[in-house]
């Protein structure tokens, strides 16, 4: 079982770090124990638990009696215990702690208690010989482990979570592969062909190694799910270079000794604990980071007063800032299908911008991602435009969903809010002309990223219309007079109408557009100022008309 040292470099310093070591440097931790300081037994005191972690949920820091729970701590046989300080005063709890001889963990504020159960339960776990030195790689280095595994095991190693993603892979040279790793690696996603998704569902479904038969571009693999408990986090896939994969589960391969497949065995059991743990880490750094950066975007884009400190928080330089907002068009679905999408959208594109904008700061709000970019100069907005669409065109392909992105001015930090508005009206149109097949983004995929200057008038005509409209002033009681007039008895003079003017007042490209002769289209038009007062030979009145039809229609 691991020391209280072991279990925290198992574990990490930026999840829980080591602040305070015990009295017996040698003890050895052999479970974890949820600890309520203020919820007592009918003793009045914990239960014996030789070596055990306690996890302090809601220990008061500056209890008076703070001292007198250690000292039980320590007499039940507890070794060490986690706390989160939340910005109080520690120096009694660790006076407390060091006359007891117990070690003390500082937890991160923001990871949940839920989350460091889980953590410190893969951590504390028998270590073989060889599972001790899997523990000691930095926790969260699922490279490093992939190549430690893949050393030892003598193969190709890839880690992927449930969906087939490949999250890493060994890159030691001496190993063969074949083309499924190939196109797994180039895609960073394994193929979803019928035979993977069964192989896969069958090692998900399994607690043990699972030998997967050799394919028409693939070698035999050993492949053993992750788990924390019940749940998959993942699998470890084993290229079997000689061409025998496990005995223990579905084999009927040959060719490698009886002793060496149970040590192949051994290792990915031992190494699907260990990266259970670097799953946990991994996703408990991630969900604590990326909500961090949430609630930091926020006030910056949708709070004036506090915009210049959260620029500070977020390490923006004082430069100008531009916004871009992104989303995945045609999004339906229940409330929490909705929200799920929007957070693998922010991780999605959070994590493209790492690669490709490394300065940028993304937020989430009503699932709608906020990419804040820095500006210095109109080469650097030049850049970020065409990163932009490289990250957009990477979504794309990750979410198997049309994602379109609007870029606002660049304004000062203060000001970032205004550039929000400017991009979430870019956005809108495009998000439109998507819905109303304008703009195909699969096919088109430089569409898909817009600006002012490149959506032209229509953005400014947009918001003259939305000016307009709030003001009450539109659609207008031309437009209206001719939608009732249709729907009461049933005609058409709104789209005629609507396709003369956009035809600039020609009668036979009006009739081409709308498949009619042009005598019924001609007909048509000389009832208009019979019925609706209008005179379309007047420059003024077609101007006010088209723009109130235009209205309608956007």
């Amino acid at each position: 079982m691991p020391t209280v040292a072991e279990l925290g470099r198992a574990v990490g310093d930026e999840i829980a770090s080591l602040v305070l070591s015990s009295a017996d440097t040698g003890a050895t931790i052999t479970g974890s124990v949820l600890y309520d300081a203020a919820g007592r037994s009918e003793s009045g005191s914990p239960p014996r638990f030789p070596g055990a972690l306690a996890l302090a949920v809601g220990l008061p820091i500056a209890d008076d009696h703070i001292a007198e729970r250690f000292q039980e701590l320590h007499t039940a046989g507890f070794l060490a215990l986690v706390y989160k300080a939340h910005g109080a005063q520690e120096t009694t709890l660790h006076r407390a702690a060091e006359a007891s001889g117990i070690a003390l963990f500082r937890a991160r504020d923001s990871v949940p208690w839920d989350q460091l159960a889980e953590l410190f339960r893969a951590a504390i776990a028998p270590q073989d010989a060889s599972r001790r030195a899997l523990v000691d790689i930095r926790p969260g280095d699922l490279f490093e482990l992939a190549n430690a595994v893949a050393s030892l095991a003598g193969g190709a190693v890839a880690i992927a979570d449930p969906d087939q993603t490949v999250l890493a892979y060994s890159t030691l040279p001496e190993h063969p592969i074949d083309e499924t790793r190939r196109t797994s690696i180039l895609h960073l996603q394994v193929p979803h062909t019928d035979q993977n998704d069964r192989d896969y569902r069958r090692v998900h479904a399994s607690r043990d190694v699972v030998s997967v038969a050799p394919g028409e571009y693939s070698l035999t693999r050993s492949a053993m799910a992750i788990r924390a408990g019940s749940v998959v986090l993942g699998s470890l896939w084993l290229i079997d270079a000689s061409g025998a994969g496990s005995g223990s589960a579905d084999s009927g391969s040959t060719g490698s000794s009886s002793a060496d497949t149970a040590d192949t065995d051994r290792i990915l059991r031992e190494a699907a604990n260990v990266a259970a743990l670097h799953l946990l880490h991994r996703r408990t750094n991630h969900d604590s980071g990326r909500s961090r950066q949430i609630d930091l975007v926020r006030p910056l884009l949708f709070e004036a007063g506090r915009a210049e400190l959260a620029a500070v928080q977020l390490g923006l330089p004082t430069d100008p800032v531009r916004v871009v907002a992104v989303a995945a068009a045609g999004q339906h679905g229940s409330a929490p299908d909705i929200l799920q999408a929007g957070l693998r959208l922010f991780d999605s594109v959070r994590t493209a911008c790492a690669v490709w904008l490394p300065t940028a700061a993304c937020g989430l709000a009503d699932n709608i991602v906020y990419v804040v970019l820095p500006q210095s100069s109109n080469s650097t907005a030049a850049f970020q435009f065409n990163a932009m669409r490289r990250i957009v065109q990477h979504t794309r392909r990750l979410l198997s969903r049309p994602v379109l992105a609007g870029f606002g001015l660049a304004v000062p930090v203060g000001d970032a809010g205004k550039s929000r508005a400017d991009a979430e009206v870019v956005l809108a149109v495009l998000l439109r002309d998507a819905e109303e097949g304008l703009l195909h983004p699969d096919s088109d995929a430089d569409a898909a990223v817009a600006d002012q200057d490149s959506m032209g008038p229509r953005l400014q005509l947009g918001r003259i219309v939305t000016e307009l409209r709030q003001a009450g002033q539109l659609p207008g009681d031309y437009a209206t007079r001719i939608a009732e007039h249709d729907v009461r008895r049933k005609t058409s003079f709104e789209e005629t109408i609507r396709t003369y003017l956009d035809a600039s007042a020609n009668a036979i490209e009006t009739a081409t557009r709308l498949r009619l002769h042009p005598n019924t289209v001609r007909y048509r038009l000389s009832r208009v100022e019979p019925l609706f007062g209008l005179r379309l030979d007047d420059p003024e009145t077609r101007l006010l008309l088209w723009l109130q039809l235009w209205a309608r229609q956007h």
